[in-house]
């Protein structure tokens, strides 16, 4: 064997590669003896079903209907060995993996009945000696029994996701108020839950686990100022995720609290003002990545809160690197007009540490040169801009204003911006008077122009190529809003695409 297999590290890293080929690993664990092991180790460290494991068991006492494992006969204490001997090696039981995951192909199930006769020879803890992430969903039709699932607290567990909508409050509380002692370990916590409704000393466990530094609450009512005053008692939080009920308090007459370690938040809700309310009562100095996401169209009036209450909200507005905000009915509603000026976005232009900013459908920009102009100011390393748009506006942004932007912003890989490109191009002059074009830039690879009017006498391959040379990847819009209209600048689009020899 060659002596870089003898490096921990180097086996690690092919195997970290074939990892979405399980055939592959055990091809390396059938090599030779010395990696077997390792290989072995990778293959069972995460799995998202306990399917695999009761694979393990002889073909003759187990029996698949409608894709569920049923047992049809007892296995022997040896035959169960091999189960836990497995078992030993699982480290991660999370949500998904790339060994059990095919979506044309769905994993097996594993029967209440298979499950019990597992826990019977093996408790969770004997079972998964090394486990340190669980997801109560692996359990499947067990998952609703709260004491299973607590079984499988330790010290060395770091990661717990769990499935609460089929609980008490009693059970709630109880599970809860045992989780410092038990896990306390934990590094991350997600809690989802149906309803909204959650016991007060449910949220109060949260300042408990000192290293707690990644929460997920979904189905939730945090917006009050007692929910809100339980997550930011875990000091060390670096990423929240929330994920908002249909139905929140919005409880007001308190003044905002810092959130003084917290670095990634994801916000997702029905309405972009229960977000906007989140922001208006918290205060944070590390931001550095913020992603919105919402199923209601927003007004104007209400994007520019929302755009307001962060600028507000933000206390160091160099932190904050990416920004995202997606509208989810952006095709359902494409009908639907939201005019979106310049002056919305113009309070984004404070934060100049952005590297990321990413609009995704939340209406109709007319942006106009003067702001798109501010952008390589106002942001200089930007490496992704995006206003993405399935609701055409008035263009107000020339096509040299675009080519200016992208020269300009030495870093810019990938743009999505709508503008004019019909009429012909005003090129920089020298001093000669002879046209001289922008500065070449060769960090861009992706341009989508959105919907773009486009024509030839723009010239637009010809400046692309220019001042563009590492472009790879040029795309638009087929259609306006909904299937129903097509962009008339398709047919030059693809001229530019050919004369470009991108294909």
């Amino acid at each position: 064997m060659h002596q870089a297999f003898y490096s921990d590290d180097i086996v690690y890293s092919i195997l970290k590669h074939l990892r979405f080929s399980p055939t592959s690993v055990k091809n390396v664990a059938m090599t030779c003896s010395s990696l077997a092991a390792p290989a072995l180790d990778f293959l069972w460290s995460e799995h998202s079903s306990l399917a695999p494991l009761i694979m393990c068991l002889p073909s003759d006492t187990l029996e698949i209907t409608d894709r569920t494992i049923n047992l049809t006969g007892e296995p022997t204490p040896n035959e169960w060995a091999r189960v836990r001997l497995n078992a030993s090696r699982v480290r991660r039981i999370s949500d998904w993996d790339p060994v059990s995951y095919n979506f044309f192909y769905p994993k097996l199930r594993v029967s209440g009945l298979v499950l019990r006769k597992l826990f019977e020879q093996f408790p969770p803890a004997t079972l998964f000696p090394n486990l340190c992430a669980f997801n109560s969903n692996a359990l499947e039709e067990s998952c609703s029994d709260l004491m299973l699932v607590r079984e499988f607290l330790s010290p060395a567990l770091e990661a717990l996701w769990l499935d609460a909508g089929s609980f008490s409050m009693d059970e709630m509380d109880s599970f809860f108020d045992a989780l410092p002692e038990e896990a306390d370990g934990l590094r991350e916590l997600s809690i989802s839950v149906d309803n909204g409704e959650m016991p007060t000393e449910v949220l109060e466990v949260f300042g408990e686990l000192p290293r707690l530094i990644k929460l997920s609450l979904c189905g939730v009512d945090v917006l009050t100022r007692q929910a809100l005053t339980n997550i930011q008692q875990a000091r060390g939080l670096k990423t929240l995720k929330l994920a908002f009920p249909d139905e929140v308090s919005c409880e007001g007459g308190f003044r905002a609290l810092e959130f003084s370690s917290l670095e990634h938040l994801f916000l997702i809700a029905d309405y972009l003002p229960h977000c906007t309310y989140f922001l208006h009562h918290i205060t944070t100095r590390h931001l550095s990545h913020i992603t919105i996401e919402y199923t209601h169209p927003a007004s104007p009036k209400e994007i520019t809160a929302f755009i307001e209450s962060l600028s507000a909200s933000h206390q160091n507005h160099r932190s904050l690197k990416k920004i995202r905000l997606v509208d989810e009915t952006r095709l359902e509603n494409a009908a639907t007009v939201i005019p979106l000026p310049s002056d919305v976005f113009r309070p984004l232009l404070n934060f100049t540490g952005l590297l990321s900013v990413d609009f995704l459908g939340i209406g109709n920009y007319n942006l106009d040169n003067r702001f798109i102009n501010d952008i390589p100011n106002a942001w200089p390393h930007i490496q992704e801009l995006k206003f993405a748009a399935f609701r055409p506006a008035k263009c107000g942004v020339s096509f040299a204003a675009m080519v200016s932007l992208a020269s300009r912003c030495r870093s810019l890989q990938s743009l999505h911006l709508t503008f004019d490109a019909s009429q012909p191009t005003m090129v920089p002059q020298g001093g000669d008077g002879m046209e001289m074009l922008w500065p070449a830039q060769t960090a861009l690879r992706e341009l989508h122009v959105g919907h773009s009017a486009v024509s030839e006498v723009s010239r637009m391959s010809f400046i692309l190529g220019n001042v563009f040379p590492a472009l790879t990847h040029l795309k638009w819009e087929e259609y306006y809003g909904s299937f129903d209209v097509e962009n008339p600048s398709v047919p030059a689009l693809i001229e530019v695409y050919n004369e470009l020899d991108l294909a």
